[in-house]
This record gives structure tokens, C-alpha cells and sequence, in this order.
């Protein structure tokens, strides 16, 4: 019997899954949605978990300042999930912060896919290197694809080492994931998990996402007060 070939809202619906499964392996509990068309799958995958506090707020400046208090007050990378378009520039000023202060913030952008830039498709910007040298690691996947499937766990590792400390400063870090339509997609069997240099948790138990926020001593009492707040 010929097996079906998935359909690429699946398989991308099976990327953001791997994505997300990953980071809850790694200590992922809270994220924070401002919800959007394009972002749908992404929010999706998190709304899912039962492990995932997912936080949502309708204003993207807001949810981002929000997911920076999160840091603050758990010690843990937070991830941020905005839609395409002006929606991904609304965060800039929480990634100035994040960078700055060295708080793990997981930027999570939706994108239009490629043959969608450049032709007047609303809620359409350039969002490659949107942070520019703010965010620790810039990643672009593009469209999933089944066949790169043993390469989204790397990427999840990556985003998070970064965001965490693990593989230096902490601080903010930037995945722009493009999607097509249909958005909505059932998740296919996830690529198998392997075990995860020790490193990424015990960044954590040391973590100095608190200790080097010291280092921007002008901002600390506003961003104690966004701790209080968010705890």
C-alpha cells in the first residue's frame, strides 16, 4: 500500500512540534503569544504542552516586556511568539533590553514565505537580521522541509544555548520561521530526541541572567520592578 505523501502544513506543523519539544527538554515553561494569523502553528505547538505556561497578551511591545520580566523572575530563557510584519518590530526595544541586560529571550517571528515578499502581500517587511547585532544568533529555516528534519533539533539546541548562556553571554536570540498556508497542519511523528551536552542545564543552575543584569545599573530598578511584577 503506498504510504501518503504529508502535506507541507504537516510538516511544518511537525517542525514547530520538534522545535517545541526540544526546548521543553532543555527547561522551556513559559512563553509568551501575541496572537497572529502567521504565527499560528507556533502558537499551536506551545498551547499544546501541558509543561509550557503559555502567556498571552495582545500587544507585542507589552508580551515582549512581559516575557523579559518572566526571565528575570525564573532564571529560564522565555520565548516570545509574534506574528509577520510590524507585529516582529514591536519587540525591538525588549531585545535592546534583553541584550543589554543579558536576559534569555527566545524571539520566535512568523514570516510570509519568500515568493510572498516583494509583491505588496500585507503584514510584510523585512524581518532578516531584524535585531541586527542585538540578538546572540540569527536562525532563518525557511519553509520546513521533511527532508531537514534531523537538522530542527540542532537548531532548537542552538537557539536555546545561546538565549541561556551555555554558549557564552546570555541574552536574546532570534528564529524568523516562514509559513504557508494552510496554517493550520497535524503533526507527524517527531524526529527522535538524543541526549544533550550537560552544559545547557547547568548554565542554568549558574545562570547569570540575574547577576549580570548588575552590569546595566542605570535600568536595574525598572527591571527589578518588571521582576516583582511577573513572578
Amino acid at each position: 500500500m503506498q504510504q501518503s505523501v504529508p502535506t507541507t502544513s504537516d510538516v511544518q506543523a511537525t517542525f514547530v512540534a520538534t522545535l517545541v519539544d526540544e526546548w521543553c527538554r532543555l527547561g522551556l515553561r513559559d512563553a509568551v503569544i501575541s496572537p497572529g494569523s502567521r504565527s499560528t502553528p507556533l502558537a499551536l505547538a506551545l498551547h499544546r504542552r501541558s509543561d509550557v505556561r503559555v502567556h498571552v497578551r495582545i500587544d507585542e511591545r507589552s508580551a515582549a516586556f512581559f516575557a523579559l520580566g518572566r526571565a528575570l523572575a525564573t532564571r529560564r530563557p522565555v520565548a516570545v511568539v509574534v506574528t509577520s510584519g510590524t507585529a516582529a518590530a514591536e519587540v525591538h526595544a525588549a531585545v535592546a533590553e534583553a541584550d543589554l541586560a543579558r536576559v534569555g529571550l527566545m524571539i520566535l517571528t512568523a514570516d510570509r514565505p519568500p515568493e510572498l515578499h516583494g509583491v505588496g502581500a500585507p503584514q510584510t517587511i523585512d524581518q532578516r537580521h531584524l535585531y541586527g547585532s542585538m540578538v546572540r544568533v540569527y536562525e532563518e529555516p525557511g519553509v520546513a522541509r521533511r527532508e531537514a528534519s534531523m537538522s530542527w533539533r540542532p537548531l532548537a539546541q542552538r537557539l536555546w544555548r545561546h538565549a541561556s548562556g551555555a554558549a557564552g553571554l546570555a541574552g536574546p536570540v532570534h528564529l524568523n520561521a516562514a509559513f504557508v498556508e494552510p496554517l493550520l497542519g497535524e503533526s507527524l511523528e517527531l524526529p527522535t530526541a538524543v541526549e544533550t551536552v550537560g552544559d545547557v542545564h547547568s548554565a542554568l543552575e549558574r545562570s547569570a541572567i540575574l547577576e549580570s543584569a548588575k552590569v546595566k545599573k542605570g535600568g536595574l530598578g525598572a527591571m527589578n520592578d518588571v521582576q516583582r511584577k511577573c513572578a
